[in-house]
C-alpha cells in the first residue's frame, strides 16, 4: 500500500472485531489512569494484568502474545503522562509509534483501536492520521524499490461502525493523501523535485479532479516581465533547463460556485535548491536545503486536501513560485536595483533572503486579483527564516496584516493547530516591522533586507512582503506563516505543516 492510493473498504477498513482473522497485530493506546478510558472488553483484564507485572510498559511500546485478539499479537504503545501542558500530540505520537513496533514485529495486516478522548474532541482524527502517517514510503524509495510496508489496515473505535467515525476515517484519508503529495515534493531530493520535475509531478496528482485547474508558467520572458524578482532570483539557473522557475497555478472550485462565501489565495515558496546565491551557504547550512520547497509543497497539499473532501464553500487559488537559488556567472547580486511588479524598487542587499523575492510578485498578483473576488484571504507559506525557528523551535509562525488581524484569524488558526496537532504561534507584526524595509538610499523604495537588523527577522520578512505586495493599506486579509521550524529537516521526513490547521480552520473537513 503505497498511501498516495489509500482508500476506505479497499486497503483501509473499519473493524468492529478484535478478533477478526483479517489481521496480524493488534494495537492499543495506553492512556494514564486519571484520562478515564475504558478498555476494549476483550483485551481489559489482560491489559490490566501486564501493566502490574511490567511498568515499563507504560513508557515505550511492547508487543505481548495475546490470543485474545487478531494474529494473537497485542501492540502496547503508551501516551506516556498527560498534563495540563500537552496537546493532541501524544495521542499521534502513541499512535505513530504502535505501528510502527507493529511493523517491526513483522506485522503486515495492523489493526489500531482508536477510542474516543474526552480530553482530545480530535482525538479519533489525529490517531487516525498518526497511524498512517508511520506508513509514508518517501517517493524516490518507492519509485525505486517499489516498496509496500502494508498490505490494508483497520480501525477499531467500537463494536459497531458508526457513521461519525466512518466521517473521520474518511477525513484522515483525505488529509493524509494531502500530505503525502506535500512529502514527496518537500522531501524529495533537489534534482527529483527540479521546478521541471514538481510541475508534471503536480500535473500527474490532480488528473482525473474535475474540480481542479493547473496552469504552468514557464516562459522565460513572461517570467521576467511578471515576476522580476522571482527572475532575479532563478537567472544563475536559467542556464539548466530541468532548472529555470516556474510558477503554478491550482484552482480549486466547487461544483456551484454560487455556494461559495470564501476565496482563499495561498502563495507558497518553492526554492527547489538554496546555496544561498553569491551570499553563499557557509559552514555545512547547506545541507538540508533542498526543504526549501516545503511552502510550496503545502499549498499543493492543501489543494489536495480540497479536491477529495469538496468544500462546498471555498475558492482556492494556489501559487507555487518555482525557482532555484543557484551559484554562477550570472547570479543576482548584492547592489542591484530592481524593480518588482508593483513597480517598486527594491534594492538586494542579501541574496539569501530570496524566499521573499521568490513570493513578492504572485503575492501582489493575488492582492490584485482579490479585489474581485468574495470574501479574500492571501496566505504566503515559507521555510523563510532560520530566525522563526530560534524564536518558537519546531512550530509554525502565524502573522496577520491589520485586515486579517481585525478577525483574529492567527489566533483562530492557532486554535485550529491545537486540535490538529500542528503547533502555531502567533507573531505580531508591528508599525517598525513594515519601516525597516523601507530604502536607504535614493531611489530606492525598499531593501530586500535590512542587514541591520538585530531582531525581528520573521516579522520584518512579512512586513516586507505586505509592502511590496502593496498590502500596508488595502483591506484586504492576509496571513504570512513562517513554516521554516515546523517544516522538518533531515533526517526527519517533511512534516506537510501547515495542511492539517488550514483544513480546520477554514472547514475543509467533511
Amino acid at each position: 500500500m503505497s498511501g498516495q492510493h489509500f482508500k476506505l473498504y479497499e486497503n483501509i477498513f473499519i473493524e468492529t472485531n478484535l478478533q477478526s482473522t483479517d489481521y496480524d497485530a493488534v494495537i492499543l493506546l495506553l492512556y494514564p489512569d486519571e484520562v478515564e478510558v475504558t478498555l476494549p472488553r476483550h483485551v481489559g483484564s489482560f491489559v490490566s494484568t501486564t501493566l502490574k507485572l511490567d511498568k515499563h510498559v507504560q513508557k515505550v511500546p511492547t508487543v505481548w502474545n495475546c490470543e485474545y485478539v487478531s494474529g494473537g499479537r497485542l501492540v502496547l504503545s503508551p501516551t506516556g503522562n498527560i498534563t495540563a501542558y500537552h496537546d493532541v500530540r501524544v495521542v499521534k505520537e502513541a499512535a505513530k509509534k504502535g505501528v510502527l513496533r507493529a511493523l517491526d514485529a513483522g506485522a503486515r495486516n495492523p489493526l489500531l483501536v482508536v477510542q474516543n478522548v474526552v480530553d482530545f474532541p480530535d482525538g479519533q482524527l489525529v490517531g487516525v492520521l498518526g497511524a498512517l502517517e508511520a506508513l509514508y514510503v518517501p517517493l524516490q524509495m518507492r519509485e525505486r524499490d517499489n516498496v509496500k510496508n502494508v498490505t490494508k489496515i483497520g480501525f477499531h473505535a467500537e463494536e459497531k461502525v458508526t457513521q461519525d467515525f466512518e466521517k473521520v476515517v474518511r477525513n484522515a484519508i483525505g488529509l493524509e493523501r494531502a500530505r503525502i503529495l506535500a512529502r514527496d515534493i518537500g522531501g524529495s531530493d533537489p534534482e527529483r523535485m527540479t521546478p521541471a520535475n514538481i510541475v508534471e509531478y503536480v500535473k500527474n496528482s490532480f488528473v482525473g479532479d474535475s474540480n481542479i485547474s493547473v496552469t504552468v508558467i514557464d516562459n522565460e520572458a513572461v517570467i521576467a516581465r511578471d515576476y522580476p524578482l522571482l527572475a532575479a532570483v532563478n537567472r544563475a539557473a536559467n542556464r539548466v533547463d530541468r532548472h529555470k522557475a516556474r510558477v503554478v497555478e491550482i484552482v480549486y472550485k466547487p461544483s456551484d460556485i454560487t455556494r461559495v462565501s470564501e476565496t482563499l489565495m495561498l502563495v507558497g515558496k518553492g526554492v527547489t535548491y538554496d546555496t544561498g546565491g553569491a551570499d553563499i551557504k557557509i559552514t555545512g547550512r547547506m545541507a538540508g536545503m533542498s526543504r526549501d520547497k516545503c511552502g510550496a509543497a503545502a499549498v499543493a497539499g492543501f489543494l489536495k486536501a480540497c479536491s477529495i473532501l469538496k468544500p462546498l464553500h471555498l475558492k482556492v487559488i494556489g501559487v507555487l513560485c518555482l525557482c532555484r537559488n543557484s551559484v554562477g556567472e550570472d547570479s543576482y547580486v548584492a547592489d542591484e536595483l530592481l524593480v518588482s511588479k508593483s513597480g517598486k524598487t527594491v534594492r538586494v542587499t542579501n541574496t539569501d533572503a530570496e524566499g521573499r523575492f521568490a513570493m513578492a510578485d504572485s503575492v501582489f498578483k493575488m492582492a490584485e486579483l482579490a479585489v474581485g473576488e468574495l470574501n479574500p484571504h492571501i496566505y504566503t507559506i515559507a521555510t523563510l527564516t532560520g530566525h522563526a525557528k530560534l524564536c518558537y523551535g519546531d512550530y509554525s509562525a502565524a502573522m496577520d496584516n491589520h485586515s486579517a488581524k481585525a478577525t483574529n484569524h492567527s489566533n483562530r488558526l492557532q486554535f485550529s493547530g491545537s486540535r490538529m496537532g500542528e503547533g502555531i504561534e502567533v507573531s505580531v507584526v508591528r508599525h517598525e516591522d513594515l519601516a525597516v524595509n523601507i530604502g536607504k538610499c535614493k531611489g530606492d523604495d525598499l531593501v530586500q533586507i535590512d542587514t541591520d537588523a538585530k531582531g525581528r527577522n520573521h516579522q520584518l520578512a512579512a512586513g516586507f512582503l505586505i509592502k511590496v505586495g502593496g498590502l500596508e493599506e488595502k483591506n484586504v486579509k492576509y496571513t504570512h506563516l513562517d513554516i521554516a521550524g515546523s517544516a522538518g529537516m533531515p533526517p526527519h521526513e517533511p512534516t506537510a505543516a501547515p495542511i492539517l490547521s488550514l483544513c480546520h480552520v477554514h472547514k475543509v473537513l467533511l
